[in-house]
């Protein structure tokens, strides 16, 4: 009984330290939030412009100017948060990288359109953002990248 005792504490450690290895954080971009967005409803009202085709527009509550371009992205807001990087001036993810801060020269998502309320969302061919709060607005797009946007923080992945 001894010997079988032995294997079943072997066997039970290994199992435990198998499930601490595949619980550690990976390095790099974190990882999309488990939450689905698309578990909100689709807002109603003026998202578009007739100069941007296939484009879909929106303000966030606190005034920050967003966008979802067809097809996975460009996805993004003309806004970062405070703990950006210096210098940039956009939060921006398409469907083949993760997210990411950038400097332009444009206000490429900023248009005259209707404010996206709290608890809504709009998609826009495989991409979608959604308002969560008051001052958070999440956008997402094909191959799980996206960012998280408030006026302190951000997240990408």
């Amino acid at each position: 009984m001894g010997g079988t005792m032995h294997v079943r504490c072997v066997v039970v450690a290994a199992g435990i330290a198998g499930l601490a290895l595949t619980a550690a954080p990976a390095v790099g971009a974190q990882p999309a939030p488990d939450d689905d967005i698309r578990d909100y409803p689709i807002a109603q009202g003026r998202y578009s412009t007739p100069h941007d085709f296939y484009f879909v527009y929106f303000k966030t509550p606190d005034g920050r100017s967003c966008g979802i371009g067809p097809n996975g992205g460009p996805v993004g807001c003309d806004a970062v948060p405070a703990d950006a990087p210096p210098g940039t001036d956009q939060t921006i993810v398409n469907s083949w990288a993760p997210a990411e801060y950038r400097d332009s020269d444009t206000a490429t998502f900023t248009r005259d359109v209707d404010v996206l309320p709290v608890g809504y969302r709009l998609e826009n061919w495989g991409a979608t953002c959604a308002v969560e709060d008051e001052g958070l607005v999440r956008c997402e797009t094909y191959n799980q990248h996206g960012f998280l946007l408030t006026a302190g923080y951000g997240e990408l992945w």
